[in-house]
């Protein structure tokens, strides 16, 4: 030894370093623990590998690297038996950089001594293969619910998990080791609207589907192994869905040779006409819908052209209600809830009047929109009208009476002739027919026919044509 000592370190060092560049690398494997031997402090490696379907072989590899990665190292490898508790070597002799050993489909030991000149590395580690299966166990042969596991109120699924645990030998003592895991459970369902059941096993899905839906169980442990099974429940329950609009007074189909559209826009007047589109409804053989009213109707299919009209104004709410096919049978029902309404009625007469003619004579010019041809009133939810015009010395120049939406108005001319009224002031007696509707009650049960009696004055201006 020199006098600093200083060889010897730099040597120790050396040597310490080549050992930690040598090491046994598994390509492929799925994850890696140290080893915690009863014995003594483990610092092998235990090398994790996942089968790729239950209980199938597959076969993996080990491969030892010298220190140096340089030619010139010999490889021993050996096995462990835990029969007698021993390792065995392994007849194969291999020189060079690098060893490997393939082949291996049991979980087992393995030791390599690598040797150059005076430098021995000894290594160890552990192969064990992951496996386990899950099973869904009531469905039939056509991977399907058996029918005594659900009814209109839920669905059965049992599941049942084969594991095997993952387990390494301590050399010294041969007792075993298990390697802790634990799994995720997760269901999913085919149909993005389905429920799906609780992550469970043994799991109850309280919402049976309307669908043919295949259900999923997967189970994922802390190397990522995912297992999984599938079982189809058939379309059980029913779905009940609704939409209704109102059908404005502009419908040429529902008010065919009507000039409504000249004098109401978007207001939802009564009485009032609403479309019922059934066509979301699911799984369903029987319909029930309650418009709300009173009235009841039993459409035959949901792609029926459904129309109902609602006699007074107010808020209605209309009930669907269908049922699956036999032998189940199972009820849903869907309700609108305030959105089928009808606007309280108002009623407005405006006070000037400019009939200017501009030369046309297509009668739908008198009621084109946003015109002021035509004296009208704006109203919703008066169903009759009667009124009289009168000039300053008393003679009529218009009447009316009969439902409101079939009065086109005055259109400035003396009672219907093509003689237009001069300019001046008008006046008029107006008498007009409505229901009101208590509050917070059925409209059809509260509906109280009124009248009201109004008087004023029209100022009828005609301007200059240009």
């Amino acid at each position: 030894m020199s006098k600093t000592g200083k060889p010897e370190i730099i040597t120790f060092l050396l040597v310490l370093s080549l050992h930690l560049n040598a090491q046994i690398s598994a390509p492929g494997k799925n994850g890696g623990i140290r080893t915690a031997y009863s014995s003594v402090q483990g610092t092998d490696s235990v090398f994790i590998f996942n089968r790729p379907d239950f209980e199938a072989n597959s076969t993996v590899s080990l491969i030892a690297t010298s220190a140096d990665k340089t030619p010139g190292w010999n490889f021993i490898w050996s096995v462990f038996n835990p029969i007698s508790c021993a390792w065995e070597i392994i007849p194969k002799a291999d020189t060079g950089s690098i060893s490997v050993i393939d082949s291996i489909s049991v979980n087992s030991g393995y030791q390599v001594i690598m040797s150059k000149g005076l430098q021995n590395d000894t290594f160890t580690v552990w192969v064990v293969f992951n496996d386990f299966a899950v099973t869904i166990t009531n469905k039939d042969d056509s991977a399907k619910v058996r029918f005594g596991d659900y009814n209109c109120a839920s669905v059965s699924f049992f599941s049942d998990t084969t594991v095997y645990q993952l387990t390494y030998y301590d050399p010294n003592t041969c007792m075993p080791n298990t390697v802790k895991n634990s799994y995720t459970i997760r269901w999913t369902a085919s149909d993005e609207e389905s429920d799906v059941p609780p992550n469970r096993l043994i799991a109850r899905l309280e919402s049976p589907p309307y669908k043919d839906t295949w259900y999923k169980i997967s189970i994922t442990d802390n190397f990522k192994l995912v297992r999984s099974d599938s079982i189809l429940c058939p379309a059980i329950a029913s779905k009940a869905f609704m939409q209704a609009s109102y059908i404005e007074l502009s419908d040429s189909i529902e008010y065919p040779g009507k000039l409504y559209k000249y004098y109401y826009d978007d207001e939802k007047s009564a009485p009032g006409r609403f479309r019922f589109d059934l066509s979301g409804s699911e799984n369903a053989v029987w319909y029930e819908l309650k418009f709300g009213d009173g009235e009841i109707y039993e459409p035959v299919a949901d792609t029926e052209r459904i129309v109902h009209e609602y006699k007074f104004p107010g808020e209605y709410t209309a009930v669907l209600i269908t049922k699956s096919p036999a032998p189940l049978g199972c009820i849903d029902s869907f309700r609108l809830e305030n959105s089928v309404e009808l606007e309280d009625t108002l009623f407005l007469l405006p006070n000037v009047f400019t009939p200017n003619a501009d030369g046309h004579n297509d009668v739908l010019v008198l009621y084109e929109e946003n015109s002021n041809n035509v004296f009208r009133s704006q109203d919703i939810s008066v169903t009759s009208i009667e009124i009289t015009i009168f000039n300053r010395i008393g003679r009529k120049v218009h009447e009316y009476a009969g439902n409101i939406r079939d009065w086109k108005g005055w259109d400035g001319n003396i009672m219907n002739s093509k003689l237009p009224a001069p300019e001046g002031v008008y006046f008029y007696c107006l008498t007009y027919y409505y229901f009101v509707t208590k509050e917070g009650e059925n409209p059809r049960q509260s509906a109280v026919f009124k009248r009201k009696d109004m008087k004023g004055f029209i100022h009828l201006y005609r301007e200059e044509k240009y």
